[in-house]
């Protein structure tokens, strides 16, 4: 736990070009752009064409999701909640787990009233984390604290996160989603990550033009 809570106190911020696959239902969407994450919950994304226009812009900061598809000139605005990252993910995570997951700095889960190292297996050792939420269990090095799977059971999660090739002082290379009681599975694949770029928090909120169609939600 202390390690967890460490390495995540040193996190600030992580700049990468990703490609990211989201298989559900049969159905698969690619995507390929610029990821931004910041601490404690902000996160940006740019998907772009082949030609390096952006045609969809996701944003989430400490208060607000919007979710904006440029060809389409409409936006989700809705507040920054599981419940928005549900609506547009189909998985629901809080900002700082989503932002703690896409980092590897994983969040572990919230007041848990147990905890417990199991011995390891093959993946390694094991802290399993037991909350009102439901049991986490993160298999991590006990040296540096980086994080090699992580899976989550409770009443609103079911999922497994594996990583590959992340360091004490690197970003995961890769990561993989899969919820185990559903057709999900988001693979997402890092291009140069960097860790502690210096963003500006301003990128964690979009301007949208006055033509633009808004859609709240709750």
């Amino acid at each position: 736990m202390n390690l967890l809570a460490r390495r995540r106190q040193e996190f600030t911020d992580l700049r990468t070009l990703a490609e990211i696959a989201i298989r559900r239902e049969g159905h698969v969407q690619r995507l390929n752009g610029v990821l931004l994450l910041q601490a404690p919950a902000s996160l940006r994304f740019e998907a772009l064409t082949p030609w390096g226009q952006p045609f969809l812009l996701l944003a989430v900061n400490a208060e607000t999701t919007t979710l904006y598809e440029v060809a389409d000139h409409r936006a989700l605005i809705g507040p920054a909640s599981a419940r928005a990252t549900e609506r547009w993910l189909g998985f629901a995570l809080e900002p700082d787990e989503l932002v703690g997951l896409l980092s590897g700095l994983v969040v572990p889960i919230k007041d848990p009233y147990s905890a417990e190292l199991v011995p390891a297996d093959g993946m390694g050792p094991s802290l399993r984390l037991t909350g009102a939420s439901g049991i986490q269990r993160i298999w991590l090095d006990p040296e540096t604290g980086v994080v090699g799977q992580v899976e989550l059971s409770g009443t609103n999660t079911s999922a497994r996160i594996t990583y590959a090739n992340g360091g004490a002082a690197a970003p995961p290379s890769a990561l993989t989603l899969t919820t185990l009681d559903g057709p999900l599975t988001v693979s997402i694949r890092y291009r140069d990550p960097k860790f502690g770029t210096g963003l500006s928090a301003d990128l964690f909120t979009l301007t949208l033009p006055e033509h633009v169609k808004i859609q709240r939600f709750r």
